[in-house]
């Protein structure tokens, strides 16, 4: 969220899905760790304005201010097999096919063309890894393991 918006409770959130049923009216949301429920939603010049149930005034938003928004992992729609969520990637251990390990993935950064993967080495480098089906082999999310083939280039 962005901040506090006028003077009666809503707030002003720049989105960052794509799925605008995020934030239907009766939505169940985590405002940072608090649960909130949207009163209200409203959307002009590329954000979207929204009240919660309980809070009528500016003063009980302003807690919210620069809060992540975000979804209950209970309430995403399930994926497609051999598809994850980003934040389930975040910490996996990155094995070579070999199992020796290259690190701890750290961010899933979009490129446009396919995402890539910023590894942290245990002695603190950082490995670029495309998110290719050739580069990455598997993903265990239960071992939180994913083993990869990097390119020759690493």
């Amino acid at each position: 969220m962005v901040a506090p918006f006028g003077v009666k409770g809503e707030v002003k959130v720049q989105p960052l899905t794509d799925n605008a049923e995020r934030f239907a009216r009766g939505a169940r949301l985590l405002a940072g760790r608090d649960p909130v429920t949207v009163a209200m939603v409203r959307e002009a010049k590329g954000f979207v304005y929204l009240t919660f149930e309980g809070v009528a005034e500016r003063i009980g938003a302003e807690r919210f201010r620069h809060v992540l928004l975000q979804v209950p992992e209970s309430a995403l729609p399930p994926l497609a097999e051999g598809e994850y969520y980003r934040f389930q990637l975040i910490g996996l251990r990155v094995v070579g096919r070999d199992g020796a390990t290259l690190g701890t993935l750290e961010e899933v950064i979009e490129t446009g063309a396919n995402d890539v993967y910023r590894v942290r080495t245990p002695d603190g480098d950082d490995v670029l890894l495309p998110a290719l089906d050739d580069v990455v082999l598997s993903v265990d999310l239960d071992a939180k393991r994913m083993v990869v083939d990097p390119p020759a280039w690493r």
